[in-house]
């Protein structure tokens, strides 16, 4: 069985947020419209992608046994990040732009939609490796909540994507 490692040097997973919104094929295929301006979201701590499809259950007098449809799915990404200034912060003041600039706390603030993709076993800043898997999508930054302390002095927060719809899964070609 084919194992998927993250723990080795080179192939961490590394998550990229773009305020370039592509087209729902690119999205799919996990394409940003412009790499130049994605934000490399690195230094997680750990990565949760929930896929949390609903169902409604109901009985009726017709069956002795319980009824089942699908609703649709309430999706997340979930990680802790340890906190990078220009990361966080964004590398400029302004407080609209590129995902480079505002940084995930400004994406977060500004409520600004973003294209997402989570790299699983990734070995280059830039998300685009060969062979290596991804699930992508669009959504909105939150949950942030930066903490320190005296016993665990380097800055850290969780972080969270409501996804917008629907994720997708793939292989880089």
């Amino acid at each position: 069985m084919a194992r998927i490692t993250v723990n080795t040097t080179g192939t961490q997973p590394v998550l990229l947020v773009s305020t370039d919104i592509s087209t729902s094929a690119n999205i799919a295929n996990g394409i940003f419209a412009n790499t130049a301006n994605a934000l490399s979201v690195t230094c997680l701590q750990d990565v949760t992608l929930t896929n949390s499809t609903g169902v409604f259950s109901w009985t009726d007098f017709c069956s002795t046994d319980i009824n089942k449809v699908s609703t649709p799915a309430d999706n997340e990404v979930s990680t802790n990040i340890v906190i990078d200034d220009e990361v966080y912060f964004g590398n400029s003041s302004a407080s609209t732009g590129s995902a480079k600039n505002l940084g995930v706390a400004g994406l977060s603030q500004t409520k600004t939609q973003i294209q997402w993709k989570l790299v699983w076993d990734n070995s280059s800043a830039n998300g685009n490796v060969s062979n290596a898997y991804y699930t992508s999508g669009v959504g909105f930054i939150s949950s942030l909540a930066p903490t320190v302390s005296p016993e665990a002095p380097v800055w850290v927060t969780p972080m969270s994507i409501a996804v917008n719809g629907q994720m997708y899964n793939g292989q880089n070609s």
